[in-house]
């Protein structure tokens, strides 16, 4: 099911059922989605709505929970998720997504945050390592110094395992036709991304870690009856940091697809430029 996120409202639809996952305290929500038609779906622990009993498309109904979302927000609100729900972490041991319905926190287990968070009016827990603050309670100064540290303790950690890569190239072919390379973005002079699957094979002196990708600039490219040569350089680490998070913060269908072990099945060969 394509997914709508809401920061602390997660609405996932298709054309038959919609399901939306939101904590306690969102009467107003809750109230909405009885109008239209919705029940509590037990089995998912959600609640579930199909468009044909709310007589309604579903992009209309996911218009009407932003606009209940909304409305229960303070002031302005509207404009900082304009601002910054854009924004993405280039690192898995943290997420932000600010949205409609508030600001998720994910951080790791441990982390000296998570007491601080515990203070905050109606922000609730959700496992062990992520936090749903609604809208109400997300411009308070805890929030903003909790967020400052996990910014940069996000950039910290992304680019300890990148740096020590810039002026590094590697070099081979990857067995797709040359359309299927423009859509992985292997096109001179533009972005590509990989996981750490592909470079065990093409690069297997990257250290593993818990970043979303690994970014490259593409120098060349040759197209082949098997395939397309290619040969990528690493990105200076500022560039990559930033790369990755563009990546993150764009809806899942239309990122560029990482290259994986399924393109990494001839052999690579790396150097320094």
């Amino acid at each position: 099911m394509p997914k709508v996120d809401f920061g602390t409202v997660t609405a996932f639809v298709d054309d038959g059922r919609i399901d939306v996952f939101f904590p306690r305290g969102y009467d107003g929500l809750k109230n909405a989605l009885k109008d239209m038609k919705g029940r509590w779906n037990p089995d998912r622990k959600c609640w579930s709505l199909e468009p044909r009993y709310a007589r309604m498309e579903s992009a209309a109904i996911v218009g009407r929970i932003g606009e209940v979302l909304l409305r229960n927000a303070p002031d302005r609100w509207e404009d900082a998720v304009k601002r910054f729900g854009g924004f993405a972490c280039a690192s898995r041991k943290y997420e932000v997504k600010v949205g409609l319905g508030g600001i998720r926190i994910r951080i790791p287990e441990g982390h000296p945050s998570h007491y601080v968070l515990k203070e905050v009016e109606g922000g609730q827990q959700e496992g062990k390592d992520t936090w749903l603050i609604p809208s109400m309670s997300s411009s308070s100064p805890t929030i903003g110094a909790v967020l400052e540290r996990v910014v940069g303790e996000d950039r910290e950690c992304f680019i300890s395992y990148v740096e020590h890569l810039e002026t590094r190239t590697i070099r081979g072919t990857v067995p797709v036709t040359p359309g299927e390379a423009d859509r992985l973005g292997l096109v001179p002079g533009g972005f590509a991304y990989a996981d750490h699957a592909f470079l065990r094979v093409a690069d297997p002196q990257v250290k593993n870690g818990p970043i979303h990708a690994w970014p490259f600039k593409v120098l060349s490219r040759d197209d082949a009856e098997g395939g397309v040569e290619v040969r990528l350089s690493y990105l200076p680490p500022e560039t990559a940091y930033k790369a990755v998070r563009h990546r993150q913060a764009q809806a899942e269908e239309v990122r560029l697809p990482l290259l994986d072990l399924t393109h990494a099945v001839e052999k690579w060969t790396y150097k320094r430029l």
